[in-house]
């Protein structure tokens, strides 16, 4: 990998000023960036910008990423090329500086390059989804560090997004590489879009995701959910920075003042957690702004849970949910007088807890305005 990505940091090591240039260009006629102010109101104006200035996506082609687990329709390279595929059509072209290289063997298929959206679909259209399988074992520890010559070179923030399934790993340990790699490198960011079918799999990249709060994502999440494939460029490659446009107030005499009708959001929780994800927080976020525009409007916290596991635990964590809601709030300014929280457990799913889709959307807390 160190050899294969040589040239790598030289191009990338472009000054800032020249990537925003590249970013606002970019912004005016990008179809992603358009379908992004899209989703706001006519009174809000929003500027959509890079979060990051280069980025990596790593990919897996070890012997296991070719195995067609039983009852499944498709192997893991199969799934990662398809995930890879519905994320390269939410990424926006802002600039930044991209390249796709693969380990097992070592190769750069791409870049690194300005982001241009269909040249990274050509080049994820022809990765292969069979390949030799035995004896082609993961050395994921030897890839990341494979990478120290490249990122040595980089300027401004980097996210490494590496898609495998952790298993089998052989050559060195591939969590103490990415921590070697965190300590030199504190602006890059390793996130994990995992396929693994085993808890050591997992467990591996979990751990190289927590290293710099970066993310960790199961690859199925995202084949189940196009909202979550959202979530996950937003997290990486933008931020919305969103204005409210001044109207002009025309007086009506003798005419009430009815306050503006605001729709508030909510988030989901992980598995068994009370805590906020990034991408949580980033929802509330844009909660805080409609809340500034009426700082007398009561809210509700309502946390959920799916039907996994007791009764009675599930109360108390749908009520840890919706306080871990109340908290964030308060502690961005909202007056704790103004919310009130309730915990209801189970009793209210939205979704069939049958299914893992099902249970995800089930695991949740909602807000919404009291007037």
């Amino acid at each position: 990998m160190k050899g294969v990505m040589k040239g790598f940091g030289m191009i990338l090591g472009i000054v800032s000023v020249i990537l925003l240039v590249g970013a606002l260009t970019a912004e005016s006629g990008d179809k992603v960036v358009e379908e992004i102010k899209a989703a706001y109101s006519g009174n809000q104006e929003v500027r959509v910008t890079p979060k990051i200035d280069n980025f990596i996506i790593l990919l897996d082609q070890s012997g296991s990423m070719f195995i067609k687990d039983q009852g499944k329709t498709q192997a893991k390279a199969e799934m990662a090329k398809n995930v890879m595929a519905a994320l390269n059509e939410r990424i926006p072209e802002l600039g930044y500086k991209g390249s796709l290289a693969v380990f097992s063997p070592d190769k750069t298929l791409l870049g690194p390059t300005e982001y241009n959206r269909e040249m990274f679909k050509k080049a994820i259209e022809d990765l292969p989804v069979t390949g030799r399988i035995f004896g082609n074992r993961t050395p994921l520890g030897d890839a990341i560090l494979g990478m120290d010559g490249a990122l040595s070179k980089t300027a401004g923030k980097t996210a490494v997004l590496i898609v495998s399934d952790g298993d089998k790993n052989v050559g060195r340990d591939a969590l103490q590489a990415a921590r070697t790699m965190h300590e030199k490198y504190p602006n890059v960011c390793f996130h994990a879009l995992s396929l693994s079918q085993d808890e050591k799999g997992r467990a591996t990249l979990q751990g190289i995701s927590q290293l710099n709060d970066c993310l960790y994502i199961e690859a199925s999440e995202l084949s189940a959910d196009p909202a979550a494939v959202d979530g996950l460029a937003k997290n990486i490659f933008y931020n919305e920075e969103v204005h409210e446009v001044m109207q002009e107030v025309v007086p009506v005499e003798a005419a009430a003042v009815i306050p503006e009708a605001i729709e508030l959001g909510g988030v989901s929780f992980g598995f068994d957690k009370d805590e906020l994800s990034p991408q949580a927080k980033m929802n509330l976020d844009e909660d805080l702004q409609k809340l500034s525009s009426q700082p007398n409007l009561g809210i509700s916290v309502k946390g959920y849970t799916d039907s996994t596991g007791p009764e009675e635990y599930n109360q108390k964590l749908s009520e840890r949910r919706a306080q871990a809601v109340h908290d964030y709030l308060a502690s961005k300014g909202v007056s704790p007088e103004r919310m009130k929280t309730y915990g209801y457990g189970e009793s209210q799913p939205v979704a069939d807890n049958s299914t893992a889709e099902g249970r995800a959307l089930n695991r949740r807390a909602e807000i919404t305005p009291v007037h």
